[in-house]
């Protein structure tokens, strides 16, 4: 089972009766009830590039809202399952029922492409592991916002907004569909600018070191 170390953070999920539309725009009221959280630099310091979240959840989906700090947006990956850590992007890692060894990764970049696998994961490390590449998260819901020009070096960019929405069904190992009051999920966010700054990457993640260190992430509670 997940082995806690180090503190690491929590973020508390509620339910919403409210409809959530899946455009980017994070315009509905019930998001304004859901706990803001932010990430840190992997040394746990504040990013330059500033990225800040938050989590809905109804008996369908959990739903992620994502405003993301860019001065310079760059992404060109259009095809599913790209490799799109080489470039802008954010990342979710969800392992919901504690073991560790297999979770799920879901990415997205600026032009919403979408890069989605299941991960086997035997050491707790980026080592060995297995990523199942045929896995889709059947029924995803994806958007994005554009808060300055793609690929235009010459101008300074806001950044990008995005919302998700992850069906539950999907995400096989949990151990109830819906979650149940108090269930708790150990999961984590991140992003890179990929080869964009060689030598001086932007990363940051809300529980540092993130990615494929499953221990190191944190832990979201659904409430009612």
């Amino acid at each position: 089972m997940f082995q806690a170390g180090a503190e690491k953070p929590v973020y508390e999920c509620y339910k919403t009766n409210q409809e959530i539309v899946i455009d980017g725009k994070i315009d509905e009221n019930a998001w304004n009830q859901a706990p803001e959280a932010f990430f840190v630099s992997q040394d746990g310091t504040e990013p330059r590039l500033k990225t800040r979240f938050r989590w809905l959840w109804d008996d369908e989906f959990l739903y992620g809202a994502f405003y993301v700090e860019d001065d310079h947006l760059w992404a060109t990956m259009k095809e599913r399952d790209a490799y799109l850590w080489t470039e802008n992007v954010v990342e979710f890692f969800i392992n919901a029922d504690g073991s560790s060894k297999s979770y799920i990764e879901i990415e997205i970049n600026p032009l919403n492409t979408i890069l989605d696998l299941f991960v086997l994961n035997k050491y707790n490390a980026r080592r060995d592991i297995k990523q199942l590449w045929d896995w889709d998260c059947e029924g995803l819901k994806n958007a994005v916002q554009l808060m300055g020009t793609l690929n235009d070096a010459s101008d300074r960019d806001e950044g990008w907004n995005f919302e998700i929405a992850i069906p539950f069904g999907q995400v096989y190992t949990a151990p109830n569909h819906p979650p149940k009051e108090g269930d708790r999920w150990y999961v984590d966010f991140c992003r890179g600018e990929g080869e964009e700054n060689p030598g001086h990457p932007e990363v940051s993640s809300w529980s540092p070191p993130a990615f494929h260190n499953p221990l190191s992430y944190g832990t979201m509670i659904f409430r009612e």
